[in-house]
């Protein structure tokens, strides 16, 4: 037997399993088998095999430059939380009560999952009831910490007054995100593994469901969450492409000192990016005092197909009030620039890349490009 038949052969005993194996799990695997195959080799099987080749091109390549700041934490129970949704699929009907899509909540330090299923609609009763699950999750998987804080974009009914007060009564801190199009969120990288690994399993099902003479398979999304939960929850956590050792599930209260550890030994950054700069250290490109900008989306042609030369801005006008220098993950120094909203007073930190000066008295139509 080849060495890519053994592949084939353990990637479907995992997904049987309702595991969705990723790139380094089938090379580690390769390895540990004595299988003379390449990280490329394993790719170019994955390219063409039915499960995995129509959303591996989807996945993001690692950002080889790393200038962006790590999210720091050193304490868990921090939670950064969002919706996510399925498309309607052309394999079956969805019924209305699971077309709301479902909650995901990630912590911060051990990338511990939680997904919750939004029933029928996404009104604040449902998001308090979506939260109380959370809750008995958070409590099934055995941890003794509370959940101390959620960050989440500004959905309308968590901040309704109903949400807020449950995150008060169970001493949650919340943290609303703002300009939620302009910077991507902890938990999105999340739902984005989610609704690849979900599509790859739904595709295995039917595949199995033809193999057995079955008209159909009875897998939806709905009811593989858990499965998916499960699954992203053993995976070994790797950072900087290095393997910690650690799952989310074996980071606790009780081994919180030996996973810090590891991950600031595998990552400095995250150490020491906890500290201060002194701005004074750094060269900044804007002063304080200017009218800035924010940029509302990354346009790439390698995003949207097509190149633009037009710079799309946010509405809001910002005012520079602080200059921040910080510790990137490549241990370099980064820039950003705490801003004021001139409408609404609400303050706001952006990296110097995503911001330009603006003439606040520009109309929105005619902000084709950046004031110089």
């Amino acid at each position: 037997m080849g060495g890519k038949e053994v592949v084939s052969i353990w990637l479907a005993d995992r997904l049987r399993m309702g595991q969705v194996p990723r790139l380094s799990d089938l090379y580690a695997m390769a390895q540990r088998e004595g299988l003379k195959l390449s990280r490329k080799d394993i790719r170019k099987q994955l390219e063409v095999d039915p499960v995995y080749m129509f959303n591996l091109q989807q996945q993001k390549k690692r950002l080889g430059s790393r200038k962006y700041r790590p999210v720091l934490t050193s304490a868990l129970g921090y939670l950064h939380a969002d919706i996510g949704f399925f498309q309607k699929s052309r394999h079956y009907e969805t019924p209305v009560t699971f077309r709301s899509g479902f909650l995901v909540a990630k912590d911060i330090l051990s990338r511990f999952t939680y997904l919750v299923v939004l029933r029928k609609n996404r009104k604040k009763s449902e998001m308090v009831s979506a939260f109380e699950t959370l809750q008995g999750l958070h409590k099934a998987a055995g941890h003794t910490h509370p959940i101390r804080g959620i960050s989440f974009d500004r959905e309308r009914s968590v901040m309704s007054k109903e949400v807020q007060s449950y995150f008060k009564e169970n001493n949650m801190k919340f943290t609303p995100f703002t300009l939620t199009s302009s910077k991507a969120k902890f938990a999105e990288s999340a739902v984005r593994l989610i609704k690849e690994d979900v599509a790859r399993l739904e595709r295995f099902h039917r595949q199995e469901a033809k193999r057995k003479g079955l008209k159909s398979s009875q897998r939806r999304w709905w009811n593989l969450l858990g499965d998916v939960s499960e699954d992203l929850n053993n995976r070994e956590i790797i950072v900087e492409g290095k393997r910690t050792g650690f799952t989310p599930k074996d980071v606790n209260e009780e081994r919180l000192s030996e996973f810090l550890s590891t991950l600031y030994k595998a990552a400095p950054a995250y150490f020491v990016g906890q500290f201060e700069l002194d701005p004074r250290n750094a060269k900044f490109k804007y002063p304080v005092g200017i009218d800035v900008r924010p940029k509302l989306i990354s346009t790439s042609s390698a995003v949207i197909g097509t190149k633009h030369s037009i710079t799309n801005l946010e509405d809001q006008v910002f005012r520079i009030v602080e200059q921040i220098a910080y510790v990137t993950k490549r241990l370099g120094v980064g820039i950003s620039y705490l801003c004021v909203s001139v409408e609404t007073g609400n303050t706001k930190v952006f990296d110097e890349d995503t911001i330009v000066p603006t003439n606040p008295e520009e109309a929105t139509s005619d902000r084709h490009a950046p004031f110089v």
